[in-house]
């Protein structure tokens, strides 16, 4: 079959190079024959394991996901779809999830079977201007289950789930493996979308797949319809990396300004799609169609990091590049906020790099949430003596899949909320800072800790505004000009203003839940969760202080794999609350987990653990039976009846506010 379709495509190319109507192309330059079993890096997968994607000349280069185009994969009758990487985000839980049934627990993608391979060319997806008609594409799990590793599946839904479960679309199961190559596709680099051609003896069918939808389009027959496989790869051959699905603000070079040895020559040789993102360059600025990024200038009194204003750098306002150091994180998951983080340091007009690294973020969080820019900017504004505790933006800017041009806005597609809502990708960039697990020693991990709660309550008292994915890679810390270390409440970007709380969760409550499983409260991880309150975030913090104990070695700066006792700490959604519950409810198994406490944090164990411990514990029990409809509705949900309290938490552990004041902890 392999041999027979690259006859087909040099056979379809020849002619179409021949034709009048049609501009020369050259035949595909790369090739990846599936029978091949040389192995290939994987940007997703547990280590070296072999894949069906083999370069076949020359044979001394391999291939890199960052740049393959285009996947065609062959199938025959009796693929298996063992071991796909989940297609799943755990950070916003959502109930589109019918397609994620699919799919193992496993993210990864493993060896294939005899059954199916794959064919890649380094070439092009599509041709941007041939659109199908609108009838022949199907809009199909724009919001997939953004659970994490194990998906809830239709049995864990209660009977109104499963029945609007039951009417979203499921991405077919000849498009699932599809999907896992796709996903190392995205893995790799900085990237919009991949196109896929997925064929079954002459049957051959086209998925897209992007950040926020997933889209099939209608079969076509070879032997019936060459002429559509024609226009493919005329398409694939003809348009640029860009059109293609490439992020065009990546870039292999510095920016041409300041490179004086760049050739045309040079330039055209490096205009295909980045191989490595190490030592690559994102460009940001002001073009036509999307609005002016916005600078924001640092007004923070920490001169421990370098700064360097725009004045002395010389630098466009409009306009700024970064050069990337390391891949900070990556998604695992082909749709839905799918962050990626970079370290960067920001490139100066004179060729040089800033002496101060920076946090670039890319993701596509939902249009319906507020701009994480807008909530640091308030907060910098109502809260100017704890900038040092707030992330200080440097860069962003945000585009509409309008913006970026996605082939599907231009499909006339029939989206309804059932299976589409609106995501935007948004670039951020902030002063890098480090986890927790960095600190350097127990004192400055409390410390900082700490900073992060009380910024906290200033953040929702003073500032009304809610975090709402409180957890260890949230808090962080640097050290200011004197080496004292500052905690740092990082990653708005799923944050509330107080007054559109409960207008946010009635909005998204049917598809999403908020938070990042392993520090959510209890009451959030049910299946029909209420508003999120102001508590849930206290208990979050406990959570965290609680798993830094168990798995952080503060001095050396390493953060250990998750204790076998904390396993169902991390594990779906029901497995975590039921461990929580029994934590709180029973201290036989509470004591199992303090138990594994490592001896270099017994100190604050007695003094910060088991106050929190028993405090909440007492809290959850104060609750009366929701039989008892007088007491019920008499209790004070919000604050387990004043048990559990901003002031509550502070004083089981010791502690005065130094920002907030209360006579009852002086």
């Amino acid at each position: 079959m392999h041999a027979s379709f690259c006859i087909i495509v040099e056979t379809l190319l020849s002619q179409l190079a021949q034709s009048p109507y049609q501009p020369p192309v050259e035949p595909c330059h790369e090739k990846w024959d599936g029978k091949v079993t040389e192995g290939v890096e994987s940007s997703t997968c547990r280590g070296k394991e072999e894949h069906p994607f083999i370069h076949d000349t020359p044979a001394s280069h391999s291939l890199r996901w960052s740049t393959v185009q285009t996947v065609i994969e062959f199938k025959s009758r009796g693929s298996e779809y063992r071991h796909l990487p989940s297609i799943t985000e755990r950070s916003e839980a959502s109930h589109f999830s019918s397609a994620s049934s699919y799919l193992s627990d496993d993210h990864w993608v493993s060896n294939e079977d005899g059954n199916s391979s794959s064919c890649s060319a380094e070439c092009s997806t599509c041709d941007r201007n041939a659109q199908a008609p609108c009838g022949n594409a199907l809009a199909v799990a724009s919001e997939l289950n953004e659970f994490g590793k194990r998906s809830r599946t239709s049995t864990g839904l209660d009977s109104d789930e499963r029945e609007r479960a039951s009417k979203r679309r499921k991405i077919p199961k000849n498009g699932l493996r599809a999907g896992s190559y796709a996903l190392e596709c995205f893995a790799a680099t900085s990237r919009y979308y991949v196109v896929c051609l997925v064929i079954q003896k002459y049957q051959i069918t086209g998925f897209y797949f992007d950040r926020t939808i997933v889209l099939q389009v209608a079969e076509f027959n070879l032997r019936d319809q060459v002429g559509h496989l024609a226009l493919f790869l005329l398409g694939t051959k003809s348009c640029n990396h860009a059109s293609a699905g490439f992020d065009p603000h990546l870039k292999p070079w510095p920016p041409r300004s300041l490179r004086t040895d760049l050739t045309d020559a040079k330039v055209t040789k490096t205009e295909g799609p980045v191989e490595s993102l190490l030592g690559s360059f994102f460009e940001f600025q002001k073009i036509p169609r999307v609005k002016t990024p916005k600078i924001i200038q640092d007004t923070s009194k920490d001169s421990g990091i370098s700064r360097i204003t725009n004045a002395e750098k010389g630098i466009d306002s409009t306009s700024h590049r970064f050069r990337v150091n390391s891949v900070i994180h990556k998604p695992k998951d082909l749709a839905g906020r799918c962050t990626m983080v970079f370290d960067v340091q920001e490139v100066l007009t004179n060729n040089e790099l800033s002496s101060g690294h920076y946090a670039l973020k890319l993701s596509w969080p939902l249009k319906a949430r507020v701009n994480e820019t807008e909530i640091i900017n308030h907060l910098h504004t109502v809260l100017p003596s704890l900038v040092d505790h707030l992330p200080a933006l440097r860069f962003s800017d945000s585009y509409t899949p309008q913006d970026l041009d996605l082939p599907w806005t231009k499909l006339g597609l029939n989206l309804t909320a059932d299976n589409h809502q609106d995501r935007l990708l948004r670039v951020l960039v902030t002063k890098f800072y480090k986890e927790l697990w960095k600190a350097g020693s127990v004192e400055a991990f409390k410390q900082a800790w700490l900073d992060c709660l009380e910024c906290h309550y200033q953040a929702w008292e003073k500032g009304r505004v809610l975090h709402r994915d409180l957890s260890e890679n949230n808090l962080m810390l640097h050290l200011d000009n004197d080496r004292n270390v500052k905690g740092v409440l990082n990653d708005w970007d799923m944050a509330s203003f107080k007054d559109a709380l409960h207008k946010v969760d009635g909005q998204l409550a049917s598809h999403h839940r908020t938070g990042t499983p392993p520090f959510m409260a209890i009451d959030l991880l049910n299946s029909t969760p209420p508003p999120h309150l102001y508590r849930h975030e206290l208990e979050s913090f406990f959570y965290i202080l609680l798993w830094g104990t168990l798995h952080y070695d503060v001095v050396d700066g390493v953060r250990y794999r998750t204790l076998k006792v904390m396993e169902k700490w991390d594990g779906d959604y029901e497995d975590i609350g039921n461990a929580k519950v029994a934590f709180f409810s029973n201290y036989s198994n509470a004591r199992e987990i303090f138990e594994c406490v490592r001896p270099e944090f017994q100190g604050l164990f007695k003094e910060w653990i088991i106050p929190l411990y028993t405090l909440i514990s007492n809290a959850r029990r104060s609750q009366p039976s929701p039989f008892d409809d007088e007491a019920w509705n008499a209790y004070d949900h919000d604050t387990f009846n004043g048990q559990l309290t901003f002031q509550t938490f502070m004083k089981a552990i010791g502690e005065k506010p130094r920002w907030a004041k209360f006579d009852d902890l002086e």
